[in-house]
Order: C-alpha cells, then sequence, then structure tokens
C-alpha cells in the first residue's frame, strides 16, 4: 500500500507561538512523519510562521476560527461532516495534538490501520484511574487514527436517528425514572436511545469526541470498528504508563498522547532536556 498517498496528518493549533513541550512534539512529527502530508489546522487570521519555520513542510489548512475558539467547539469541529470533507482525498486521519509524540512510522506494522479508530486506549476511571486499573474501551483521540471514508459515513448516515431523538426528547427526556426501568427491562439493549445519547449531533448537548467515537458511534454503527484495548496498546500510551508498558511487552508504543504531564516517566524516552 502506497500509505504516504492514503494517509494525512492534522495538528491542530489555536494559538501563534508554541511552547517549549510543544516543539519538542512538533520537531517529533517532522521527524517521522515529513512523507505524509501534514496540515497545520489553524484558525483563519492566525500568524503560522513560528510553526512553519520549525517545520517547513507544513501544509496550511485555515478554519472557521470558531471551530479552534474552545475545547468544546474543537470537539465538536471532530464531529462534523464538514471537517471530515475537507480531508475526504485520504482514507486515514492521524490527529497529532502538540502534546502527543511519536517513536517510529511503522503504522502497518502496529495494526493501526485496521480499525477505523484507534488511539491510547483508556483505563477504568478515565482520566482518574489508578495503578492497576484494568484497561476500559475507548480510545483517546489527541494522538490517533480514523478512516476518513468510515466517518464520512458516519456522519452522513446520522439523520437516520433523527426520529428516535425526537422520541427521547418528547417521552424520556424529562424521566429518569421511567429511563431506568426501560433500561432495566430491556437489559440495556436500546441504552443508546433511552439515554438519549446520540444527542451530540441533533442538539446541544456535548461528549467529548472520543467518546462519542469509542462509545456511542459503534452503538449506532456496528461495523464501525474502534479498536480493542489490547491493540491500542500498541499504537499509543496515555494513562497508567507503567502498566502500559508492562502490557505492552515492554515494548514502546508508536506515539503517545499527554507526554509533557508525566516527564518522570517519559523523560527516560523523550530528550526532554530544555524542560528540566
Amino acid at each position: 500500500m502506497a500509505l504516504t498517498n492514503d494517509l494525512c496528518v492534522i495538528i491542530p493549533v489555536h494559538k501563534p507561538v508554541p511552547s517549549a513541550d510543544e516543539i519538542i512534539s512538533l520537531s517529533a512529527a517532522n521527524v517521522q512523519l515529513n512523507a505524509y502530508d501534514c496540515f497545520l489546522v489553524y484558525p483563519d487570521g492566525m500568524d503560522t510562521s513560528l510553526y512553519t519555520s520549525l517545520y517547513p513542510e507544513l501544509k496550511l489548512k485555515l478554519v472557521n476560527p470558531e471551530w479552534l475558539s474552545s475545547i468544546e467547539q474543537y470537539n465538536k469541529m471532530k464531529l462534523r461532516l464538514d471537517f471530515y470533507n475537507l480531508f475526504s482525498k485520504y482514507q486515514y486521519m492521524l490527529t497529532y495534538e502538540l502534546d502527543a509524540y511519536i517513536f517510529h512510522s511503522d503504522f502497518e506494522g502496529t495494526g493501526a490501520l485496521n480499525f477505523d479508530f484507534i488511539g491510547a486506549p483508556f483505563f477504568e476511571g478515565y482520566w482518574d484511574t489508578k495503578p492497576g486499573a484494568p484497561l476500559a474501551k475507548g480510545c483517546n483521540s489527541g494522538f490517533s487514527i480514523r478512516n476518513v471514508r468510515s466517518c464520512i459515513r458516519v456522519l452522513s448516515s446520522m439523520n437516520k436517528f433523527r426520529f428516535g431523538w425526537w422520541i427521547y426528547k418528547i417521552f424520556l427526556s424529562h424521566s429518569s425514572k421511567l429511563r431506568i426501568k426501560l433500561n432495566e427491562l430491556t437489559n440495556n439493549k436500546y441504552e443508546i436511545y433511552i439515554s438519549g445519547k446520540f444527542g451530540f449531533y441533533f442538539a446541544d448537548f456535548h461528549l467529548n469526541e472520543d467518546l462519542v467515537w469509542s462509545e456511542i458511534v459503534p452503538q449506532l454503527f456496528p461495523e464501525f470498528k474502534v479498536a480493542d484495548p489490547m491493540s491500542a496498546l500498541k499504537f499509543s500510551f496515555e494513562y497508567n504508563l507503567k502498566d502500559s508498558l508492562r502490557l505492552n511487552g515492554d515494548k514502546l508504543p508508536l506515539g503517545c498522547h499527554a507526554w509533557y504531564k508525566h516527564l518522570n516517566f517519559w523523560k527516560h524516552y523523550i530528550n526532554i532536556q530544555d524542560l528540566t
């Protein structure tokens, strides 16, 4: 497979001056990802000169400033059909937020392309997880790959669930007792309808976009394949790093997310001397 033509990299930014740790992340991308089309996704009107001076081959992709105006809007951007349509010529999209780090680029060797969505696996407790917690369903999107065409198919088909959304709004949204009872009676089989969690598409309702792609979309579209936790560990670490390394056979993944929050661990694998 000529993967260099099939995979694009998006590097979302919202401010004109990168921090020291973001420069380290960008430098790693420059080393490992320069064979691919790497897009700096930035709000219209922002000066990008510092980024392109560090990574001259970056392609510039300006977007509506509102899309990157807050964490909330950024999450909504990653659930917008028009966002994915910007990259519809590619089959795969690597999201590389500038708190990510990439060690190598053997995407096929890690099995990352076998899924519609893959990122660092969650542990039970998510961001409040404790050492020794078991792995949980779902993947973080800060350093992730998604199948662009699969995402476009999902978002293009959401309107068929509009009737179910209205049923929820009319009959269930104001009755927690009824929702709980229906979930008990149906063994949570229709939880996606009973709880109205697919309201992220139809109303001003918010879930982190990685939870939407990990948990909500597969319930609506069973063919949408999210990486299992052990496969996800080969691709990326974020939480419970010592446990992650052990579970991955003491091997580093392809990359990681939120490394700057865990310098005591990552200083052994990332050159962070300028930060210490």
